[in-house]
């Protein structure tokens, strides 16, 4: 069942027959994550639980200043539980912790070069995207899409020059797919003709930038330089320089900013500051095995509900495939994640840069190549 969004403030003054109540120890139980008020006697009712379960609300605590909760929803049919922490105002639950993934496992690794693409052969594949059928893989120079077991280029319209066809985001939208460039966003239905909406003007005198994308229930995401921009077309500029968008369970939505912050795409505030540092962007975000998962300032870090964790290196790429196992690279390697931490995987590749998991294909981009590498339960 879907969760629409609800607002803790808004369940406050509608008391109902379901009682939240604060509870210790085994109150970990099943369900996801969720900040519920905890005064003594807040209710929602029945319906609404299982229709909107709270999904917002700050979380002063002491252990961590700069956390806040921001995780919402139930399974039907499960108990309800939380457990206090120092501000009295509310009760956080921890992520659920359901069963880990199969390990990873691969197979054969296939390899073109970008001129096989049909691309510039110093073309970088910078970003990589499942599409129907297949894959489409962005560069500084263009598009290629692999449909049906073959290369097929993307369908720019006249007039589009390749020094305006840098892709910077994609992401697939109620069956279109969306193109950001260096200069436009691109709209492709896979069977008309694309169309083009020239970025606006920014706060420089230039061209806005469009550098990261996320399709949610509610619409598509753009994050832009000057903001980031919802299905309804407003931008919130507090949410200016969004290098990264992901969506955990329940749909809160995340949002990494350029200047090393993590936000709640909706919520005032940063959650966190990842950087002790200006000017080090969160420049990744992936929700996997109960774990968000953040590449920022020189780390990859991990937010289990109620900590943090952080190692080195920081990951330039995270992927998820459809039986919930982590993906990513870093410096230069491949590796497969497990809650014991990164399992490298042994394959030569050269620069890599971008990452998709496609069925039983993971897609990696790099300088003048690209791998497709068979994964296997």
């Amino acid at each position: 069942m879907g969760l629409a969004r609800a607002r803790v403030a808004a369940r406050l003054g509608n008391p109902g027959p379901f009682q939240l109540r604060a509870e210790l120890g085994a109150a970990l139980a099943a369900g996801n994550g969720a900040v519920f008020p905890a005064q003594s006697g807040a209710t929602i009712t029945p319906e609404e639980a299982d229709a909107a379960l709270v999904r917002a609300a700050t979380l002063a605590n002491q252990a961590d200043p700069g956390l806040a909760g921001i995780f919402a929803g139930r399974p039907p049919g499960s108990a309800v539980r939380a457990v206090p922490v120092d501000d009295p105002r509310f009760a956080f639950l921890r992520f659920p912790r359901a069963e880990p993934p199969p390990p990873a496992a691969w197979g054969a690794l296939e390899s073109w070069s970008t001129a096989d693409l049909g691309d510039v052969p110093a073309a970088t594949v910078r970003v990589a995207l499942e599409v129907p059928g297949g894959v489409a893989l962005g560069s500084d120079y263009g598009l290629t899409l692999w449909r049906n077991g073959r290369f097929t280029p993307f369908p720019w319209p006249a007039g589009c020059r390749r020094e305006a066809r840098r892709v910077e985001a994609m992401a697939l939208e109620r069956g279109a797919l969306w193109v950001a460039t260096s200069q436009a966003l691109v709209r492709w239905d896979f069977r008309s003709d694309p169309t083009v909406r020239k970025h606006g003007p920014d706060s420089e005198e230039g061209w806005d930038e469009l550098r990261c994308m996320l399709s949610t229930p509610s619409g598509l995401l753009r994050g832009y330089r000057t903001g980031l921009v919802g299905a309804e077309g407003q931008a919130d500029t507090a949410l200016a320089e969004t290098f990264a968008l992901a969506e955990a369970p329940g749909g809160v939505v995340y949002a990494g900013t350029g200047g090393g912050e993590l936000w709640v795409v909706g919520e005032p505030g940063a959650v966190r500051s990842m950087s002790p540092r200006p000017h080090q962007p969160v420049r990744h975000l992936a929700f996997a095995d109960g774990l968000l998962h953040v590449a920022a300032a020189g780390a990859h870090h991990r937010f289990d509900g109620a900590s943090w964790t952080s190692a080195e290196p920081e990951p330039t790429a995270f992927a998820v495939d459809r039986r919930g196992r982590l993906w990513l690279l870093a410096e230069g390697r491949l590796f497969s994640w497990t809650r014991t931490g990164a399992v490298p995987v042994p394959v030569a590749l050269e620069r890599p840069w971008s990452l998709c998991a496609v069925g039983e294909r993971l897609w990696i981009g790099g300088r003048e190549r690209v791998w497709a590498l068979t994964i296997h339960a």
